[in-house]
């Protein structure tokens, strides 16, 4: 399917505002507030390496920058989304951090390297996430009224991958579904996908299962050390 960028994402948010939203409130304080108290969650950055960056022989981004380069780029362009969010009347906005991707099917089994997972994919993850951390912050500081909260979700999974067994999981490196090109894919369609998905990481080479993800939720809901400087119970309450 066709991927939406963010920035397509937040036009079209903004078209839902005028065109549906302000119809549905007396006057546009309702709107602005109720803009103002509802959380946004946003989780990007991932696929312009898993995608992109880490693609050379479809794309061209890894000829012109250098790793670290790269990530300042995404995150320049990433604040000045979040900027546009915040315009249209966003306040308390969580953004979740890169995971790593060097450990997904889809770049550990297709990428030269050693060990278990692309290290070098993970270091890129991690400066991103370093950068990220001090954009969000700059933001809550420069921008009136807002809240912006870093999900901390990479070592939160790095953890799952290598300890599989404590949170009850059993296989923590193959997809669950039959994924095309041997595992380093999407699902093939109409194949059964395997019998216990709770007790895998990952559904297909690119994404986690719904379990992983339950675990990131939980701890970033109730826990400020997962979600900083606040978790999402103390964000509603601002």
């Amino acid at each position: 399917g066709k991927y939406i960028t963010l920035t397509e994402q937040i036009k079209l948010f903004g078209r839902e505002i005028k065109r549906d939203l302000t119809s549905k409130v007396r006057y546009s304080t309702e709107l602005s507030d109720h803009l103002q108290k509802s959380i946004f969650i946003i989780s990007a950055g991932s696929n312009d390496y898993i995608n992109n960056f880490l693609q050379p022989r479809f794309y061209d981004s890894s000829k012109f920058y250098q790793p670290k380069p790269f990530a300042e780029h995404l995150i320049e362009n990433f604040s000045q989304q979040l900027k546009t969010l915040y315009v249209l009347g966003a306040r308390k906005i969580v953004v979740f951090e890169i995971g790593p991707i060097g450990c997904i099917p889809a770049i550990s089994r297709t990428h030269e390297h050693t060990g278990e997972c692309m290290e070098e994919a993970n270091k890129m993850a991690l400066y991103f996430n370093e950068k990220l951390s001090a954009m969000l912050k700059n933001l809550t500081s420069s921008l009136p009224g807002s809240t912006f909260v870093l999900g901390q979700s990479y070592s939160i999974i790095i953890d799952l991958y290598k300890n599989p067994s404590i949170y009850g999981l059993i296989d923590g490196r193959n997809p669950c579904c039959t994924t095309w090109q041997h595992g380093t894919s999407a699902c093939i369609p109409f194949l059964r996908p395997c019998m216990n998905p709770s007790k895998h990481i990952f559904w297909d080479a690119f994404h986690l299962t719904e379990v992983v993800y339950s675990v990131v939720a939980s701890r970033c809901f109730r826990n400020s050390s997962s979600c900083s400087p606040v978790s999402i119970q103390e964000l509603v309450k601002i």
